[in-house]
């Protein structure tokens, strides 16, 4: 492949190819001149939609890698392609020009990887004798799939410390490399061959956590840019414009290694199995650790508003930790340590929340809970292997509201074997919660992610409609999974037309605001979804209710938008189409 004068791939008449066994005496060949010490660049996932499948942050794991390396005697240096200043592979051909380097890494997700892929041919072109290392879900999941998309030398299983660290030693002392725990190559014959590792303990992980170098992370750009996304400034009174930029400036802090609920539509909790070949301990820092980090973060970015912490799962049922840490957090701000008005952001088990810790952390500034509820259907939840949660839902939700903690809630609309009324009611459920004083994030469908047990599910696999996806600037390309959809036929195509209708939708909307949050596309869903299901014979909100709470939502400037809205929707839709 070839790099345009525009900046952007062009397709070649051949690709380079991982082919068998590593060749020792190629792979020797990149060992470092004597006396230079060992440069790794580290590139995160490549999201050029802006924050539609990554977060609008800088990369956390690729970062925490860079900061554990430099403690090695690696310089390892952060390419963020979502934080570039000019057009991506323009800014990755400049860094990588900057070389020498010893190792890219490319950091991969599911929703990314076809722009992954993108960046990871641009390096091997650019500098061919670099080792070319794949990380990451996609990496650890489905490392054939991409042995046999890109000119990869290694994939990591799970996480990437020790591997690389590996790597890196094996590369300074010129052994092979060859065998090392938690790589994946492929031999000559086209085998492919995994050494599994076990994932980092807690004191591991505590001083991996602890090397993140938040003083060098561009949080400051990704301020600015969202302030005028958001258009912050143009807000008409203060108090708004000070919960904008409490939303906006803030810092994302990881303190787990992984969530073992075990939720069938997730991959992440079975990221660290895969990669150990078997369960993983659950490690994560103390309250004491957590607290040490907060002053970090607050050192390194003091506009901080909101400390975000990143775990898939913050609360515990049997949890030690919160209490302590909310106590810590109130007697740090007490000794002027830590700023009075700071506040935090966690997603938690709706089942841990009782309501005495739910007091501490309002007390200690947690503003936001996010609460993994999928659906208001039992049936569906058990689908999930959420059935346990069901009953704590509506009483967490109450208290959380009373306590002044607003919930956000993550939801499922339909699973493979919803029912019409599953769908209707938790739509109906998501309107009365958010019109409560909730938050809530809508999906349509389950999203088969590599390594989540329903995406494993054979007997899914009718229900599963697949995309080609192409690398952009080459005719490489594969077949991937993109949804999972309801057995009832009628569900089905109510999903769909839902679906339809909200993309349709959101661009009107798109057109004259640049930034929908999530409480703005919630409630265009539901909008949405109110005449498919009225047409249906259920039981809805009314659409002038729905179209009140959207303009209260919307931009004082755009909420006359609501109207439009409301004539959209009588306009008839084509047919849906899977």
């Amino acid at each position: 492949m070839l790099l345009g004068n525009g900046g952007e791939l062009e397709p070649s008449t051949h690709r380079d190819q991982v082919k068998g066994e590593p060749d020792s005496l190629l792979l020797h060949r990149k060992v470092p001149s004597h006396g230079r010490a060992l440069r790794f660049l580290l590139i995160g996932p490549y999201d050029p939609h802006g924050g539609e499948y990554t977060f609008l942050a800088p990369p956390l794991g690729v970062w925490r890698l860079t900061g554990h390396l430099s403690t090695r005697g690696v310089a390892a240096t952060v390419f963020d392609p979502n934080c570039c200043t000019q057009p991506v592979l323009r800014a990755l051909s400049d860094t990588l020009r900057q070389g020498p380097w010893d190792l890219v890494g490319i950091s991969t997700t599911a929703m990314t990887l076809r722009y992954d892929l993108q960046l990871a041919h641009l390096a091997k072109q650019l500098v061919p004798h670099a080792l070319l290392v794949a990380g990451g879900m996609e990496a650890t999941f489905n490392p054939e799939r991409l042995f046999s998309l890109a000119p990869f030398d290694f994939m990591v299983l799970g996480e990437g410390e020790k591997p690389l660290t590996a790597l890196a030693e094996r590369l300074r002392t010129g052994a092979a490399l060859c065998e090392i725990p938690g790589t994946v190559t492929r031999t000559r014959e086209g085998r492919i061959v995994r050494l599994r590792q076990v994932a980092m303990t807690r004191e591991e992980l505590s001083k991996a956590i602890a090397t993140t170098p938040y003083a060098s992370m561009p949080y400051s750009m990704y301020w600015k840019r969202l302030e005028e996304a958001y258009q912050v400034g143009a807000l008409p009174f203060k108090a708004d414009r000070e919960a904008g930029l409490a939303e906006i400036r803030s810092v994302r802090l990881n303190t787990l290694n992984y969530c073992p609920m075990a939720c069938t539509f997730c991959s992440s909790t079975n990221f660290l199995h895969e990669a150990q070949g078997g369960v993983a301990r659950v490690a994560r820092l103390d309250a004491e650790e957590c607290l040490t980090m907060i002053r970090r973060i607050l050192d390194a970015h003091p506009h901080t508003r909101t400390v975000i912490f990143q775990d898939d799962i913050f609360v515990f049922t049997q949890d030690r930790r919160l209490l302590p840490l909310c106590e810590g957090i109130v007697a740090a701000k007490g000794r002027g340590e830590l700023p009075v008005d700071l506040q935090f952001i966690s997603t938690n088990r709706i089942d841990s929340m009782t309501p005495e810790r739910l007091q501490a952390m309002r007390r200690a500034g947690f503003r936001v809970l996010g609460f993994g509820v999928e659906n208001f259907s039992r049936q569906v939840l058990k689908e999930f292997n959420k059935g346990q949660i069901y009953d704590h839902i509506e009483p967490t939700l109450k208290e959380a509201l009373k306590v002044g903690v607003t919930p956000f809630l993550d939801l499922i609309l339909t699973s493979p074997r919803s029912s019409m009324e599953d769908l209707a009611h938790t739509i109906r459920q998501a309107f009365r919660w958010i019109r409560a004083g909730c938050e809530v994030g809508i999906y349509p469908y389950v999203i088969p992610f590599s390594g989540a047990a329903i995406a494993r599910d054979p007997e899914l696999e009718p229900q599963t409609v697949y995309e080609t996806i192409t690398v952009p600037g080459t005719a490489i390309s594969w077949r991937q999974a993109k949804k999972i959809l309801p057995f009832d036929p009628a569900v089905r195509e109510a999903i769909l037309a839902v679906e339809r209708q909200f993309e349709q939708t959101l661009a009107l909307l798109h057109s004259k605001v640049p930034h929908l949050p999530s409480r703005v596309r919630s409630l265009l869903w539901i909008a949405c979804a109110e005449p498919t299901l009225r047409a249906a014979g259920q039981q809805m909100p009314t659409r002038q209710s729905i179209l009140t709470a959207l303009a209260g939502r919307l931009p004082p400037s755009a909420s006359s938008l609501a109207s439009r809205v409301d004539d959209f929707l009588d306009l008839p839709m084509p047919v849906a189409v899977a």
